[in-house]
Parts: structure tokens; sequence; C-alpha cells
């Protein structure tokens, strides 16, 4: 593995003859870029010194950072006033592979083994590339090998082995799926050491269904150990539906079962994930490790391998940028989170139905509160004001807390300061009302509400029946006694109380 730590930069011609360190270029436009079985290059912008290096900088010439060299294959001078820069494009030298070119084709569908393949481009090749396979492979079957690059017959390991290329300069490793990966206890927290984190799926070359062939009966044409049948992965059929693809054939089995688990595992029964984040923290970040992932926004975790770098050697502030990968752990993960959200959005949306529900039955019954009315027709009242109609007020519906049904009406109660224009309508018109004095009670002593004498003779009233009345003539002023005796009127002259 390669130790991504800051380097300095040599610059060497293609014939071995000069190398120079590099001294002005940018800092932080040195990029390196590393992508499982995909990419492999440097990046850099340099200043015209008038150094050896930069002059020879110049495309096939090579630049040595960090153990490994890497071919420059494009060059772009940058010419601005007086400041003469150029950008650099370099791949790693193990893309000089392809220069190994092998013009024989075996013809026909044969089964060959990884090591097959290799000793057939690589052996006794004139550039130096060796190679080197770690892990464990079963053998597959390539139709018409040959006439091609090495660094074909590589991707062509990839696509039928499954394998991981990663080269040390012209000595190329090829890992097994188990040999590659290499558990850490490293930890990605996002919010804590990342603070950036984005996820996909590629579902473009998924296949759940193939046609199986094994190994064919000795001078028997078409004719095999087991009958040709379909393979298909049920679960990945579940998911996706039914995904068909390139048959899968095989002259090692004999045998349907193992035929049909060799298919399992050859098929691309999941989508391609892909997670890239931005990693913060202050541990070195290495091709092939399995680091453990937390998301707490998305409720996700998981284990997750590196299979992509780009950083930034000569930039510490500039912090690498980290690919992750763990396809079927990952979905299967990101399917429980999914799972986890989908409730909680669930219970979240029934939550706020509960709301708006109480909030439509408030608004409702605020609605159906309001009030309304009948114009009132008054022609007086039209003709002295007729901006300012008049209504006779009632319910639209039925209003149980002022026990009114629909439509019927009813009137309020106000104050004369609260009707508009009342107060001067009436000043003037009613008179006001003098301060009423504040009287006593009466005694036979002390006058009140009337006078003492009054009230002595007010007592003296009797109210029962008399039995006689005393008249005064009102001529001459004599006295009179009036009776009532066995029924008859009698008067006499004369004061009773003498």
């Amino acid at each position: 593995m390669i130790d991504f730590k800051q380097q300095k930069i040599l610059v060497q011609d293609t014939a071995d003859q000069y190398s120079e360190t590099l001294v002005d270029f940018d800092r932080s436009s040195v990029k390196r870029t590393w992508k499982k079985n995909q990419s492999y290059q440097l990046e850099l912008t340099a200043a015209n010194d008038d150094s050896l290096a930069y002059s020879i900088l110049r495309n096939e010439n090579s630049l040595l950072m960090g153990g490994q060299e890497y071919v420059i294959k494009q060059v772009k001078p940058d010419l601005k006033g007086y400041s003469n820069q150029v950008a650099i494009t370099a791949n790693h030298i193990y893309y000089e592979s392809r220069r190994i070119w092998q013009y024989q084709k075996r013809a026909g569908t044969i089964t060959y083994s990884i090591q097959d393949i290799l000793h057939y481009f690589f052996d006794n090749n004139p550039y130096g590339f060796t190679w080197e396979v770690i892990g464990d492979f079963s053998k597959v079957q390539i139709e018409n090998l040959g006439n091609t690059s090495a660094l074909d017959a590589l991707n062509t390991c990839v696509d039928k082995f499954n394998c991981v290329i990663y080269p040390d300069n012209k000595h190329i490793r090829i890992y097994s799926r188990d040999a590659w990966q290499k558990k850490v206890d490293k930890a990605y927290l996002y919010g804590h050491n990342t603070t950036t984190f984005s996820c996909s799926w590629d579902t473009t070359s998924i296949q759940n269904v193939a046609m199986c062939y094994g190994k064919q009966k000795d001078g028997e044409e078409n004719q095999y150990y087991f009958p040709p049948f379909l393979a298909k992965n049920t679960t990945s059929i579940q998911r996706w539906g039914e995904r068909p693809g390139a048959e899968i054939s095989d002259e090692r089995f004999t045998e349907k079962n193992a035929m049909n688990a060799y298919a399992m595992s050859s098929m691309q029964a999941d989508p391609v994930t892909t997670m890239a984040l931005t990693y913060d923290g202050d541990d070195q970040v290495l091709p092939g490790e399995v680091w453990y992932l937390r998301v707490e926004p998305e409720q996700f975790d998981t284990d997750v391998e590196v299979t992509g770098i780009t950083d930034y050697p000569f930039a510490p502030d500039h912090k690498p940028e980290v690919e992750l990968d763990n396809s079927v752990r990952t979905l299967l993960d990101e399917d429980i989170a999914q799972e986890r959200l989908v409730k909680e959005a669930i219970k979240h949306n029934q939550a706020a139905a509960k709301e708006i529900k109480q909030a439509n039955q408030t608004a409702s019954k605020a609605f159906n509160s309001r009030l309304t009315g009948m114009p009132v027709v008054n022609t007086k009242r039209m003709l002295r004001d007729a901006t300012l109609p008049a209504f006779t007020l009632m319910v639209p519906d039925d209003n149980a807390e002022m026990g009114l049904t629909k439509g019927q009406t009813f009137h309020v109660t106000t104050r004369a300061d609260l009707v508009e224009g009342l107060e001067t309508f009436v000043d003037g018109k009613i008179p006001e009302i003098p301060e009423i004095p504040e009287y006593k009670p009466v005694t036979p002593t002390e006058d009140g509400l009337m006078s003492a004498a009054d009230k002595t003779k007010l007592d003296a009233l009797k109210i029962e029946p008399l039995t006689s009345l005393q008249m005064k003539d009102a001529i001459n002023g004599s006295v009179y006694l009036l009776t009532v005796e066995n029924g008859e009127i009698k008067v006499k002259k004369g004061d009773v109380n003498k």
C-alpha cells in the first residue's frame, strides 16, 4: 500500500538522463486521485522558474512522488502576462502496460485461471512489468482470448474474476476481494470528523438471471453432465424484478448445485453503491481499508470499504475526499435506515394529519360561528345615511353556544357610547338629571323625606273601618259628627274630641 504523505516531487525524462526536484509549483494544485480499478493519476500546476525540472515537464516524461511514478500525458501551458505556468496531468506508470500487446489469439471458449491469463500477456515483456496474485480465484471461461493489450487483459480479469488491481509502480498486484479488504479500528462519524456525505446507487449493471452451462461430456457435442438451466437470484428479483444478462459457462462444474452457487456469486445482483465524504480527522486513509461509518441524520451505520481517495499532499488544510463502497451490506443497512425513516415519517404525518384535522374543525367552527345578517329596509334611515346599511343579525349555521339555530336572527346588547352618532343625536334633547338630595329617615321629632308634623299626622291615621267621621261645615265652620247606626246615617253637631 502507498503511504499517502507529503513528499517532494521529482521530474525525470523518459531516457532517465535527468532528474530534478520541482520547486516552483502551486502547492494547492497538487492533487492525487486513486479510484479502485478505474483511475490513478497526479495533477499539478508549475511555474516557469527557468529550472531544469520545469524544462522537462513534457509529455511521456515522469513525475515521482510518494514512491510512485506517474507518466505525463497532458501538458497545458497557461500564459498570463509575465507569469508562465503549465498544468500537468500524469497517469500511474502501470497504465503503460497497454504497450504490451499479445498478437496471438486463442480461438474458442476456453477455461482459464487468472494466472493463465497473466502469464499469457506478461511473460517476457520488454518493459519490466511483473505481477503477483494475492488470494484465491476460481477458473472462468473466456472466448477468443488474445489480440489485445496487457492492460485490456487486466480489465478482463476485473470483469471475470471480480478482482482488485493495485500496482506498486510496474509490479502489478491482483487481489481477491477477501484479500483486498482490511478491517481497521477507525470510524467516519458525520458531524464529528466528516462534515460532508453523499450516497448514490447505480442499478445499470444489475443481473439476477443467467443461463448456466457446465462441463460437456467427452466426445459428445452439446451433451452436458447436467442440462443447461436458468439461475435466478430470487432476493434480487423480488427487489428489482428480473434482470437477465450474459450466460455463465464453466467447464469445472459437473454438478448443478455447485454451478448454481457459482452463478449466484458471479452475477451483479445488487446496485453498485457509491458514497463520498470529506475526512477531517487525523487518521491516515488507505485504499482497501474497511471503516465504520455512522450518519446520524439518516440513521445510517455500516462498515464501508475505501474505494477512492483524492488527497492534496502539499495542502494540509485541504482534507482528503474519500469514496466508499460496500454494495450488499450497505444496501441492506440503507434499507433498514430507510425503513426507520419511513416509519418516523408516517408517525409524523399521522400527528400532522391530526393537527390538520383539529385545525379544520376549529376553522369550520369559527366559520360557522361567524355572524351574517339581512339588510334592514328603513327608508328614513337610508335617506339620512345611505353609506352605512343596517342589518338584522343571524347565524349561518346551528350555534349551540349561542342557543341559536341556522338562520335565526337575534339582537345584541350595547351601550350609548358604542353606537356611532347616538351621543350627538340625543345631545340637548334629554334634560340633565339634577342632583338628588340625600334624605334621612323621618321621625316624629326630626324632619326627613317629610316633616315631623306630617309624620305625626300620618301615624294618627287609621286604616281600619271607622265608627264615626268628623266633618266641618264649609260655610260657617261648624263641626259635625257623621255616624252609621243600624244602617242609618246620622249627623250630630259637635266635636267628638270635646
